[in-house]
């Protein structure tokens, strides 16, 4: 309460650029540590789970199958351990994740191609400026920009404990999706149904690893080397 009270204390200028000088995951943390809205999500005590939301990795639907749209935002895994750990300890904590050059290439395509609110008008900015998806790796995306934007952050930001380690009960892949969501349903007891939602209007119908260059293969993994060593993909 004390911080809440100081951090409110400060003129609005010092608070953005504190936030500004922290990575967006951390900054999110910060934003919801000092807000008054710090219940652990009566969504989430109804199932008596845990879903952290990585952007882009069928999140979306995720909610609306499970808790009738609400959405927890995208917070990571050592925000709620901190914040209300007896319920984090009993939770059914999970996720899912999906190789990170397919990742990368849909969060470009949902920033270029989709109408966005206001939230996402300065990332829509940001990839428009750039001829295309091979050009925004090439230029953009580097170990120093993506902690700076929350669709490009790197999954594991999201995934680990204060400890730095994967601590989740169950991580789904979007590459089996229907198998890792239904292997969800079944340790919940319920029956989901999983709906298509909040896709990329502009995307192309055939895998990021078929059109982008070598090059841009390579520097996807080289920026987002912890994530595919952590969470085993080739």
């Amino acid at each position: 309460m004390l911080q809440r009270y100081l951090w409110k204390l400060l003129p609005k200028p010092q608070r953005a650029f504190l936030l500004g000088r922290l990575p967006v995951v951390d900054r999110q943390v910060v934003n919801k540590s000092m807000s008054a809205q710090r219940a652990f999500p009566k969504a989430f005590e109804q199932r008596a789970c845990l879903f952290i939301h990585v952007p882009k990795c069928a999140g979306s639907s995720i909610c609306t199958a499970l808790f009738e749209g609400w959405r927890p935002g995208h917070l990571p895994l050592y925000w709620y351990e901190e914040q209300f750990p007896e319920r984090y300890a009993a939770a059914y904590k999970f996720a899912f994740v999906r190789d990170p050059l397919e990742r990368a290439y849909s969060a470009y395509a949902f920033l270029r191609g989709n109408e966005l609110g206001s939230r996402d008008q300065g990332a829509q900015r940001l990839v428009r400026r750039y001829r295309d998806f091979d050009d925004f790796i090439a230029r953009w995306l580097h170990a120093e920009t993506i902690p700076r934007q929350l669709h490009f952050a790197a999954q594991t930001d999201f995934l680990v404990d204060s400890l730095g380690h994967l601590a989740l009960d169950f991580i789904g892949y979007q590459e089996h999706l229907e198998r890792d969501f239904h292997l969800v349903c079944e340790h919940l007891g319920i029956d989901g149904r999983l709906p298509h939602v909040n896709g990329s209007r502009q995307r192309q119908p055939m895998p990021a690893r078929e059109f982008c260059s070598v090059r841009t293969r390579r520097l996807v993994r080289r920026v987002y080397q912890r994530d595919y060593d952590l969470l085993g993909y080739e």
